[in-house]
C-alpha cells in the first residue's frame, strides 16, 4: 500500500509541475502590433546595389524587388531588356 501512495504522490507532484511550469510566462499588458510606414521605388539598374545600401541605412527593410523589362524586337529576335527595378520596403513606425 505504501508503494501505492509513493505512486500518487509523484504522479500529482509530476502533474502539478507540468500545469504549473509548462506553460509560457503571461503578460499583463497584451502587446500592440507594430505599424509599418512602406516605400516603393522604381531604380535602374546601375544604381540598385547604391540605393539598397541608403535604404539599409536608414532602417528600411526591402521585402520585393521586381524587375522591369522591356521586350525588344530587332532582326526578328525577341530580346529582353531589364530598364528598371521595382524596389518596395518597410520600416516600423516608433
Amino acid at each position: 500500500m505504501n508503494r501505492l501512495w509513493s505512486f500518487v504522490g509523484l504522479f500529482v507532484a509530476f502533474v502539478f509541475a507540468l500545469t504549473y511550469f509548462g506553460r509560457p510566462a503571461q503578460s499583463d499588458t497584451t502587446a500592440t502590433p507594430p505599424r509599418w510606414e512602406y516605400r516603393s521605388e522604381a531604380v535602374e539598374p546601375a544604381l540598385l546595389s547604391q540605393r539598397l545600401n541608403e535604404w539599409g541605412g536608414d532602417r528600411w527593410e526591402v521585402f520585393a524587388v521586381e524587375r522591369g523589362d522591356t521586350v525588344l524586337e530587332q532582326d526578328g529576335a525577341t530580346k529582353l531588356k531589364v530598364t528598371n527595378f521595382q524596389v518596395t520596403a518597410r520600416r516600423s513606425l516608433k
